[in-house]
């Protein structure tokens, strides 16, 4: 985590705001505890390989980090994958 001061009204500046990238840069899933299971994904990544790794790599961060499944609150964007009616 970094952190940038500036004042009241002043303008976010490139050197305040780190880039970051959207295709290839990886993204991880994680608790409001942390980070848990990582699976490294080769190629483009489909609907039922996701599904996969739901069934998989969150049910053991979730055992990890001892949260139930009916306390856990599961949020995910709109991409065609998340939102796939495979069984």
């Amino acid at each position: 985590m970094k952190w940038a001061w500036k004042k009241q009204r002043e303008r976010l500046s490139d050197q305040l705001v780190e880039g970051t990238l959207k295709f290839g840069g990886g993204n991880l899933m994680m608790t409001w505890k942390g980070i848990g299971y990582a699976i490294k994904i080769k190629g483009k990544m489909d609907a039922q390989l996701y599904v996969n790794i739901l069934e998989d790599e969150l049910a053991k961060s979730l055992e990890w980090w001892g949260v139930e499944e009916e306390e856990d609150i599961f949020q995910q964007d709109n991409d065609l994958k998340h939102t796939s009616k495979l069984p």
